[in-house]
């Protein structure tokens, strides 16, 4: 594998760091005076690596987003019991766009399995997050403005359900052992994991409210691409 620029770093630390996040700080203005107010959420991706978050119309920051879509998310890195000002964070700038997309919130309570009874309740809608630029925080002195596009993958990226779903279920199903060995090469967290999403640089597992991220080694796009960069992973793995 080619060294990576410094830029590139940056990207794939920013895209990481948001594939990886479970929960956020998510920023909006309050609605009756335009003050900061800051909330605790769950977060998903899409296939693109956009934000998608799940939240009621109710709540405080779902009041806000319907009067200003423009939002704020401070994604971190897990510290892991190491000190949290010397490890990555973004701050991610964009607004907070309602979409009806049952594909997407499929994709999203895949993830978070809890949130399949509340996203049936009226008042909770489905938000991707446009993204506009990110500012990351990667280490002392290390602090860069980074744009949208940079780190967000374009429209020709695989964005196909059935490809992902297909792949997931077969593996989930069929080869839950090697999910396992899969799993094992990033963590060393035990349980039954599961792969809860996939897209062209990589694979989600969750277990429980454990998450963890493997890329592949090169972009897959098709569910074939996919099989061959398990099979490369699972034989560096097992040697």
């Amino acid at each position: 594998m080619t060294d990576l620029s410094k830029s590139e770093i940056r990207v794939r630390n920013i895209r990481g760091l948001i594939r990886k996040a479970s929960t956020v700080s998510l920023g909006t203005r309050m609605a009756e005076d335009g003050s900061a107010y800051t909330s605790l959420v769950l977060m998903a991706t899409d296939p693109l690596g956009r934000p998608l978050l799940l939240l009621s119309d109710m709540a405080v920051h779902g009041q806000n987003i319907a009067k200003d879509p423009a939002i704020s998310l401070l994604v971190a890195e897990d510290p892991k019991g190491r000190d949290p000002l010397t490890l990555s964070r973004v701050s991610l700038q964009g607004t907070a766009e309602v979409i009806d997309d049952a594909r997407l919130l499929e994709r999203y309570v895949r993830r978070f399995p809890s949130a399949r009874m509340y996203s049936k309740f009226k008042d909770f809608r489905l938000y991707r997050v446009n993204v506009a630029r990110g500012h990351l925080v990667a280490g002392f002195g290390d602090i860069h403005w980074v744009d949208a596009p940079e780190f967000i993958l374009g429209p020709e990226a695989l964005d196909d359900a059935d490809v992902e779903n297909g792949v997931m279920d077969h593996m989930n199903s069929d080869h839950a052992n090697a999910v396992q060995e899969l799993v094992s090469s990033v963590s060393e967290i035990g349980g039954e994991w599961e792969i809860c999403g996939l897209d062209e640089e990589g694979m989600d597992f969750r277990s429980g409210w454990n998450y963890e991220r493997l890329l592949f080694e090169k972009p897959a796009l098709s569910a074939e691409e996919m099989r061959i960069q398990m099979i490369h992973l699972l034989k560096k793995i097992r040697n």
